[in-house]
């Protein structure tokens, strides 16, 4: 018994090692490529990666629970990883985790009747836990009703394994092992739930230094980053990189005829507007003041541009604005500038462009789009 005892603390011990490597892999992922939690091609590849990974980890706890191998056994940990993706993942990567696990059960060894039993009773398993976790339960009930469906499944494989006898003499044993299991499970969960918990407060505390919290847009400090390497990017690769910068037309009469409440709903209104608009690729919306917008528009010539930035201006007139005055509309005015590989020499420059369009754009009347037209440097 001790050394089966001493195989399950040590497998417990590879399981940790596997949720730290997990998490700061997916750590890794969201400060180099945060947008890929936002597009569910490249999300569905990390969990699915997720998946592959438990699964071969799967398989290495069914190689050492062999005959010969290893004394001990090592069954809890196949369920710990399917409780792990079901609860702090989703059905498709434990599904792809179990039909690793279910492939390493059927052709390794040689007891294949009782390899059959089991395959048989951990998809049952599989089933229960994708039905727990749907529930509207606390993870420490869910894991309570997955640990308690595992009881036959423990009562046939201990029985296999290691030849516990279904009698009252072994019955101390029987609780032992049930004992240790349990504890062992809520150590993993605890173990995944602090590093899924902390992973996402770190992501969030990232965001919150560059997003603006009233429109959810980036702010300027992340917009004069973005700007900064996108113009480096283009002047290497000579090509095309266009900005917008909006603004809403009138803003300051808006807030002192309806108040500043007013005045955030119709920055609010806009900005959610603008994100439901179908940009092109590595496009970033920004809030660089108070009612000033900018948009980066990599790999965009002027005429694409000046085609979305019109685009905009018509949706803004079309907004239901929260001003009780019968007949008030918002507008705005949004100045265009493009570098085309040569036209200007800084980053700077090309920002200026765009500001001295919007100043023309307002100049002219407002609720209306200028291109800002420069010869081409030599």
């Amino acid at each position: 018994m001790p050394n089966i005892l001493d195989s399950l603390w040590n497998s417990m011990a590879l399981f940790l090692s596997a949720l730290f490597f997990h998490g700061m892999a997916l750590r890794s992922i969201r400060e180099k490529k945060p947008a890929w939690f936002q597009i569910k091609f490249a999300n569905e590849i990390i969990n699915y990666s997720l998946g592959i990974y438990y699964g071969f980890l799967g398989v290495y706890f069914i190689l050492r629970g062999l005959p010969g191998t290893d004394s001990g056994i090592y069954t809890d940990m196949l369920l710990n990883i399917l409780i792990v993706l079901h609860l702090f993942s989703s059905a498709g990567p434990a599904t792809i985790a179990l039909l690793l696990i279910v492939t390493g059960k059927l052709f390794l060894g040689d007891a294949l009747f009782a390899n059959l039993v089991y395959v048989f009773l951990i998809i049952g398993f599989h089933f229960i836990c994708m039905e727990v976790a749907k529930l509207r339960l606390s993870s420490v009930q869910k894991v309570i009703l997955v640990k308690l469906s595992a009881v036959p499944l423990m009562l046939f494989y201990l029985h296999q394994k290691i030849h516990l006898e279904y009698t009252l003499d072994d019955l101390p044993t029987w609780i032992l092992y049930f004992l240790v299991s349990f504890f062992i499970t809520f150590i993993l969960i605890s173990a995944a739930y602090y590093i899924d918990t902390s992973n996402k407060l770190i992501y969030d505390l990232q965001q919150s230094t560059i997003l603006d919290p009233l429109t959810g847009l980036t702010n300027f400090r992340h917009f004069d980053k973005t700007f900064e390497t996108a113009f480096h990017h283009a002047t290497l690769k000579k090509s095309n990189l266009s900005i917008i910068i909006i603004d809403i037309d009138y803003f300051k009469r808006v807030n002192d005829t309806y108040g500043h409440l007013v005045g955030n709903s119709v920055l609010s209104t806009f900005s959610q507007m603008l994100l439901k608009i179908s940009f092109p690729p590595n496009t970033v919306i920004s809030r660089i003041g108070g009612e000033e917008f900018a948009i980066i528009l990599p790999n965009i010539n002027v005429s694409e541009t000046e085609h979305l930035a019109e685009k905009i201006r018509r949706k803004v007139e079309k907004i239901e604005i929260p001003i009780a005055a019968s007949g008030s509309v918002i507008t705005i005015s949004a100045g265009i500038a493009n570098y085309d590989g040569h036209n200007y020499p800084t980053a700077d420059e090309l920002l200026h462009a765009a500001d001295q369009a919007l100043y023309k754009a307002k100049r002219n009347g407002r609720n209306q789009v200028h291109i800002r037209q420069t010869e081409p440097v030599i």
